[in-house]
């Protein structure tokens, strides 16, 4: 054993009367380390701490030479010399190991033993008192060794181990080296004899599943070991006859001996809404009151939700928090937190990444009470409509009292379909934005629990796996006839996370892998609101604030929680903006699109939002000249069409001279009357200027090569605009007729140059880009449909869709659309306006 300035630091072996082989890595970091005289070296001890046995010897050290090509661990040559300062003489308690040949060929897949100290549980000094144990492990190559790594599916640990390695693969339970074992020794006995097959070098951690300590191989060093300690050096040849050497990237056999131990449910025959059915059921408690609830994924962690240590009442210092282990059994116990560590990237619930992890100060004892989950890993395969469980506590109740735990079956729902359901007309909690890394779950009838923190787990045959952790929404006091699905954080999607920090979670392959399910219902299908209708009457004022729903295609695209522009819905997860709104450089996670919003204060309750996945600029975009200033944003999941929601319809082939009525939407500042910036979502009538009146960019070195819209409020001599950029100008052909879209605010003018009237960017001469870059899929949810309602102007409360007129329309790539016509008694006996083409996308 080596002792680095009088602690235990690292093993090593014996391999002559004056020279100790060791590992190169333990003499990394700080130069000392590397200083002979920091160094002793304990031989003939079975123990460390305490009076020295009779048998000890400790010496001191004269020499440290590493392996000239060593550099890190994970490179290879990870070897060290330690030359002893006298040497010593050999007796029963010390002699050397006998070193391999560069021919020595070992038997793989049989048992050696790997020598080390004792391990400690945390926060235990090292050099307390501990014996010398040795392990049984199961020696493989350095092929099958990257096989069980590359299993992981993590780039990390891919191919992890080179050909001057060998591996060692525990054999003997949850026992193999640990921190202070790196430099000793892992032996095989042959023939009477122990040979020292390899040096211990790295690993993940202590003693893990599918996670071999890999060493490096001893023979393979024979020339440079005898180059510095001469034939002093105990080599010895190899006396029988090897032929099961051979090392092949097969490893099923090893890891399916090592993918038990967890999703196991010993209680048999119990109610499975019963204290006690689920054993990696958790409790937090802060200050000895219960706040969430948790799943025990191994010894020392559990997973829960990162919201729980947020907030004024909450805290994220682990000494205010204590985990209960088997609440509600005979074997409940109550263990402090060592540790807490939420995601990185967490920082509301509604922006995903709800997770966090906390270290126990002592490992859980497994029982039958007490066992834990297993863990998906990145490539498991969700069944959505499957039956699963939610499992936890009810409260607290007003008196304070939790509810004994329990669980409650749930169907799984798919991100896609959740958000449908959550965006319908009158759904609370309307703001919810379903991601990919999130998924839901729907309570079935009679049933009702939402349990912060809490699991969800589905039984795969026979194995329980936490594909979710109960992140917000679906909570019982919701319930309206029946609750909303709750939304939990899903655990496939944080392997490498885990892993990385816990070293020894229950990840475990999935054994069937379910067809693949495809979340692709559209929020909109069937939907026959169309496009363009607005249920509420605009003022005809010049400049007023819009009623609800009177502008219902309407987008607020924020960031960081700021409106930055306006936009307009074409699709139900498409949204056109200028493309001076937002950047290429800017990941689009960092974008969001507000819907049926009105003030951009306060609380809407209409409103939607969508996180943005992908942002297209138009390709022929010039910022500096503001020539083809449109930008697409696409958004995860679509929406529900209702009078507060709905898509603007395009341009028609008819002039825009011949508009009746145009006006531009937005919330920002009203140009030259001296208005200031307001909160609620305004619309200004707005006439159609020759584009020599307006505020164009006029740099000569920068011309435009397009003729934008010139549009803007006029009030006696003065002009009026609405200061939003990707604000959308909108017209109609006549009274009682859809909205059409003709332009989108474009990029201000500089300093010195009229602010007003402002640019538009035209919409109808970019409509090929618009079609190529959104797939028909996308386009045909609303203007497909034979049955397209167009509603004449209505009272600013929402009506039912009853007026409507009767055409043979023709789209704008003339595919003749026939339409229906449903009138109230009051409405057959008047003459509706037909238009000569029906606008649609």
């Amino acid at each position: 054993m080596l002792h680095y300035l009088g602690k235990p630091y690292c093993g090593g072996s014996l391999i002559s009367n004056d020279y100790i082989l060791t590992a190169a890595h333990c003499f990394d970091g700080d130069l000392s380390l590397r200083t002979p005289e920091s160094w002793t070296i304990q031989l003939g001890s079975s123990r460390v701490g305490g009076p020295p046995e009779r048998s000890t010897l400790i010496l001191k050290a004269s020499q440290i030479l590493l392996h000239e090509d060593y550099i890190h661990f994970l490179d290879g040559h990870d070897l060290a010399l330690i030359k002893l300062a006298k040497p010593v003489t050999f007796t029963s308690f010390v002699s050397p190991v006998c070193l391999p040949e560069v021919q020595h060929r070992f038997r793989l897949r049989r048992t050696c033993w790997a020598l080390g100290l004792q391990d400690v549980a945390p926060g235990v000094p090292l050099d307390s008192k501990r014996s010398l144990q040795k392990v049984t492990q199961t020696l493989i190559g350095y092929k099958t060794c990257n096989c069980i790594y590359n299993s992981h599916g993590r780039p990390e640990l891919t191919n992890a181990t080179l050909p001057s390695m060998l591996c060692a693969a525990e054999s003997d339970g949850e026992k193999g080296p640990c921190l202070g074992d790196s430099g000793g020794p892992v032996v095989c006995q042959e023939d009477g004899a122990w040979f020292l097959a390899g040096v211990i070098s790295f690993s993940q951690g202590c003693h893990l599943r599918d996670s071999p300590t890999v060493l490096t191989a001893v023979s393979l060093y024979q020339d440079w070991i005898k180059q510095k300690v001469g034939s002093e050096a105990s080599f010895s040849p190899q006396t029988i006859d090897v032929r099961d050497d051979v090392d092949t990237d097969s490893c099923s056999d090893l890891l399916s001996t090592r993918s038990s131990g967890c999703g196991i449910i010993e209680i048999q025959g119990s109610d499975p809404r019963s204290p006690g059915v689920w054993p990696w059921q958790v409790d937090l408690h802060k200050d000895g009151r219960r706040m969430c609830g948790g799943t025990l994924i191994s010894a020392n962690w559990v997973v829960t939700a990162a919201h729980c240590f947020t907030g004024t009442l909450s805290s994220d210092s682990p000494f205010d928090w204590s985990v209960v282990l088997a609440p509600g059994t005979p074997a409940v116990k109550e263990t402090p937190v060592q540790k807490i560590t939420l995601h990185g990237a967490y920082v509301s619930t509604e922006n995903g990444k709800d997770i966090a992890l906390l270290q126990l100060t002592r490992p859980a004892s497994f029982g039958p009470y007490t066992l834990p989950v297993c863990l998906p890993r990145a490539s498991h395969r969700l069944l959505y409509g499957a039956t699963c469980w939610h499992t936890g506590r009810d409260g607290p109740h007003p008196d304070g009292k939790m509810g004994p735990p329990k669980g409650a079956s749930v169907e799984l729902i798919g991100p896609n379909k959740c958000n449908c359901i959550y965006s319908k007309p009158g759904t609370t909690n309307a703001s919810v934005s379903v991601l990919p890394s999130m998924l839901c779950a729907a309570q079935q009838e009679g049933q009702c629990l939402s349990d912060s923190g809490g699991p969800l787990v589905c039984n795969e045959s026979g194995t329980w796996f936490l594909v979710g952790v109960q992140s917000f929404a679906g909570s019982c006091q919701e319930r309206r006839g029946k609750a909303l699905p709750g939304v939990y954080t899903k655990l496939s999607d944080y392997e490498n996370w885990i892993s990385t920090i816990t070293r020894d979670a229950f990840f475990s392959l999935q054994k069937e892998t379910p067809p693949q399910e495809l979340d692709s219902e559209r929020c909109s299908e069937g939907s026959s609101i169309g496009c363009g209708h607005s249920v509420a009457s605009p003022s005809l004022a010049l400049l007023n604030k819009a009623t609800e729903a009177a502008w219902p295609w309407q987008v607020s695209i924020q960031q960081y929680g700021f409106h930055v522009c306006s936009g307009v819905l074409i699709a139900e997860t498409w949204v056109l903006t200028a493309a001076h709104c937002v950047s290429s450089l800017v990941p689009p996670s960092d974008y969001s699109v507000h819907l049926g919003k009105h003030q951009q204060g306060g609380w809407n309750p209409h409103q939607i939002m969508r996180a943005v996945k992908r942002v297209v600029l138009h390709p022929e975009y010039g910022p500096a000249a503001g020539d083809n200033d449109l930008a697409l944003l696409e958004t995860y999941y679509g929406v529900t069409y209702s009078d507060y929601i709905q898509p603007i319809c395009p341009p028609s082939d008819v002039s825009l001279a011949q508009a009746k009525r145009c006006l531009v939407t937005g919330w920002e500042t009203l140009q030259s009357f001296g208005d200031p910036s307001s909160a609620s979502l305004r619309a200004l009538q707005v006439s159609l200027l020759d584009p020599k009146e307006c505020g164009t960019r006029r740099n000569q070195s920068n011309p435009r090569r397009e003729t934008p819209l010139c549009a803007a409020g006029k009030k006696g001599k003065k002009y009026a605009c609405l200061g939003d950029s990707g604000a959308p100008l909108v017209c109609q052909l006549q009274s009682g007729g859809p909205w059409l879209l003709f332009g989108i605010s474009s990029s201000r003018a500089k300093s010195n140059q009229p602010l007003c009237p402002g640019n538009f960017t035209a919409v109808s001469s970019k409509l090929s880009w618009i079609l190529e870059v959104i797939p028909p899929k996308d386009m045909d949810t609303y203007w497909r449909n034979d049955s397209i309602p167009v509603r004449r102007e209505a009272s600013t409360v929402p009506s039912s869709h009853t007026e409507s007129y009767k055409a043979n329309a023709t789209n704008r790539w003339g595919n003749s659309v026939p339409t229906t016509t449903r009138m109230s008694p009051k409405q057959s006996q008047q003459k509706v306006p037909t238009p000569t083409r029906r606008p649609y996308w």
